[in-house]
């Protein structure tokens, strides 16, 4: 399909370009459409503060049926070649962008946001589970200790690597 639009010279710099202004107008959109939508998401019991409706409308995912069915758009003999290639290019591109600038920043835009942060409840519960299965390990080797079949084994070296 790429090398169709290429050597056939249907796509064009503009619609790079275009691309671009799409992608852009994606953003504004779902961010948009989750700002009209954030009292009922936060009626039915999602909860959402402002900082998490930024991260949704910017981390959403943007892809995977929109290529199937530009694929599916790309092989039809019904519609025109000039057609068939700008749709491919735009959501392929629009996936491919997301991967791109999406993905790669949606961890940084976390951390900025300050979303990243435990709660202390949680870092307590996570310490008593680690204590416990500290405490459960050191049982189960005194228990194995006292059997002869493992009369060779450094004990020291086996708490290290569990």
């Amino acid at each position: 399909m790429g090398e169709r639009a290429a050597l056939d010279n249907t796509i064009a710099a503009a619609d790079y370009l275009k691309l671009l202004g799409i992608y852009v107008c994606l953003h504004v959109i779902r961010f948009v459409m989750i700002l009209i939508f954030w009292p009922l998401l936060v009626k039915i019991g999602y909860g959402m503060n402002f900082k998490q409706v930024l991260l949704c409308s910017y981390a959403g995912l943007r892809g995977a049926v929109g290529l199937s069915l530009a694929l599916m758009v790309a092989l039809s003999d019904k519609i025109g070649r000039r057609v068939q290639d700008l749709v491919l290019l735009h959501v392929a591109g629009i996936a491919l962008l997301t991967l791109l600038i999406n993905a790669t920043t949606t961890g940084a835009l976390v951390k900025a946001l300050g979303l990243a942060r435990e709660s202390n409840i949680r870092k307590n519960i996570l310490m008593t589970i680690y204590k416990n299965i500290e405490l459960n390990i050191d049982e189960n080797i005194n228990h194995l200790k006292q059997s002869h079949y493992f009369n060779l084994v450094d004990w020291e070296t086996l708490k290290k690597g569990v």
